[in-house]
């Protein structure tokens, strides 16, 4: 299953939000902006939509050229559906910092889910342009993603791997690139890459499965099989592996 990867370019949520800051202690609407965005990611991250509205709202209305805040409350909009109040935040927060390469990252990846794939396309390459970009991998894996020509993907995919070879999203990525087009071991080493960087995850597991069949070791199939059932039973891949078990 292929993720779009959006970036927040705020620090210290997790801190902010335990320490409960206390917005009366801080008399510089400015850094009132600042916190109150940290505090609204953080919200939203919870799942907490309404508080983070309130909070987002409110850092823009203490800084309205607090583009982070804008860029939040786009992607907050974004995942409730309202779509029309989501690119206006997002065209506004481009228009107070137009080099924020994250920013036109998270856009792009905005569009793409609307199918608007040129637009989109303009958008990861204004991301990847920049460069101060400190983490171009991520444009490169979402224009990959949004690219409706297989050759693009592995090419936009091979690119953020070359820039961060241990890019664990990038490797997962090329590893059910690699399956689709039947290249098992390809898939297979892309998926040992992924296995040294991160913790195996239901989904890893799953194409490792997959992947191992494909290849005829039906031990390592096992392995792995007996592996997704014991540290994901509940999951929607072991659901399928008992299903094709049964076949």
């Amino acid at each position: 299953m292929q993720r779009f990867i959006h970036v927040f370019t705020i620090l210290s949520v997790l801190l902010l939000a335990a320490c409960g800051v206390d917005d009366a202690r801080v008399k510089d609407p400015v850094k009132l902006s600042q916190i109150n965005t940290e505090l609204g990611v953080a919200y939203m991250n919870q799942g907490d939509y309404n508080t983070a509205m309130d909070k987002l709202q409110k850092a823009v209305s203490m800084d309205p050229s607090n583009h982070l805040a804008y860029s939040s409350i786009a992607l907050l909009h974004a995942r409730l559906g309202q779509n029309e109040d989501a690119e206006r935040n997002f065209k506004r927060a481009i228009e107070i910092e137009p080099k924020d390469s994250d920013i036109h990252n998270n856009y792009g990846a905005f569009l793409c889910k609307q199918k608007r794939y040129k637009d989109a396309e303009q958008q990861f390459k204004d991301a990847i342009d920049n460069p101060l970009y400190r983490t171009p991998e991520y444009a490169y894996l979402n224009a990959g993603i949004c690219a409706q020509d297989p050759d693009e993907q592995e090419k936009f995919f091979r690119a953020a791997l070359r820039l961060n070879p241990k890019f664990a999203a990038g490797l997962f990525q090329m590893a059910e690139f690699s399956f689709q087009k039947e290249r098992y071991l390809s898939a297979r080493a892309y998926l040992s890459r992924y296995h040294e960087v991160v913790k195996p995850t239901a989904a890893s597991l799953w194409l490792s499965i997959q992947t191992e069949r494909k290849l005829g070791d039906a031990i390592a199939a096992r392995g792995q099989a007996q592996q997704l059932k014991t540290q994901f039973p509940d999951s929607e891949e072991t659901r399928l592996l008992l299903e094709s078990n049964i076949k």
